[in-house]
């Protein structure tokens, strides 16, 4: 949507179960007048690889590729990442990676879709801390030390915005220590977001700052410090809620990221209009 609404005549192909998935003859490429194909999938399709190698090799049709959840899914990326004119990758070392092996990879993180996650004064902030992670570590102990003060319920976005916008603080727990996608949807519903502290390499600090925007925990005592902080602040939650729904919001919702697809195909047809 974000992509249709920046002026792109685009002809959505959607499949679900990549074993049934019959990807079209080339007569559908050329009859609809296609010059770019953008895949958003996590996960190996041979189907799918086969297809878009051909479609650039007989048709010179431009390939955008999104790697999926990287850092995790690096290991199936190999031959797309090689296929494609551009591969988006959100893990800033798997971009790297894949460049060091010679492809045009770029770093394009997670971002917020605002037309789902956003802030609604109207519902009231009854939830002390929520999350919708599911059964990772130190969910038990949350449940134990908050009891009805924490919610941890996995559902569809519709329903998680709404879980955030009920919260004023939202628990992540990154199991591949990567840089998630509920840190910036939950930001966008102008929550405090408490993550576990992750490497540096992710670049998540050159992002969110550690009591600025986002708080970092490290391990148990850390955790339990920082829920002390913020039950006693409630103003230290709250100005961090706000400078991480402003960062969101200037420079991570999908009227951005699509701006910046838009940036890198249309480098990618100048570079096929005039080679050097």
């Amino acid at each position: 949507m974000a992509l249709k609404n920046q002026g792109l005549n685009l002809i959505e192909f959607d499949f679900i179960n990549p074993e049934n998935f019959i990807f079209p003859e080339n007569d559908y490429f050329l009859k609809n007048n296609i010059a770019v194909v953008i895949s958003f999938y996590a996960g190996k399709c041979l189907i799918l690889e086969k297809g878009l190698k051909r479609i650039k090799e007989e048709l010179g049709i431009i390939i955008v590729c999104e790697l999926g959840d990287e850092p995790q899914t690096l290991i199936h990326n190999d031959i797309i990442a090689s296929i494609a004119n551009i591969s988006l990758s959100p893990d800033y070392r798997s971009s790297l990676y894949w460049q060091n092996q010679g492809y045009n990879c770029k770093w394009f993180t997670h971002w917020a879709d605002t037309s789902i996650y956003k802030n609604n004064n109207e519902i009231k902030r009854d939830i002390f801390m929520g999350t919708s992670m599911g059964k990772r570590k130190y969910d038990l102990l949350l449940k134990i030390i908050l009891g009805p003060l924490y919610v941890n319920k996995i559902s569809n976005p519709k329903k998680n915005a709404e879980l955030y916008q009920r919260s004023k603080i939202v628990f992540q727990y990154a199991r591949w220590g990567e840089i998630t996608r509920r840190i910036f949807e939950a930001a966008a519903c102008n929550c405090c977001i408490l993550t576990n502290k992750l490497e540096s390499h992710t670049q998540i600090e050159t992002i969110f700052a550690n009591n600025v925007s986002i708080i970092y925990y490290d391990g148990f005592f850390s955790l339990l410090y920082q829920l002390l902080r913020l039950k006693l602040k409630p103003n230290l939650y709250k100005k961090i809620s706000k400078n991480a729904k402003n960062i969101v919001l200037n420079h991570h919702t999908e009227k951005i990221r699509a701006k910046y697809l838009i940036s890198l195909i249309k480098l990618e047809l100048l570079k096929k209009s005039d080679p050097i």
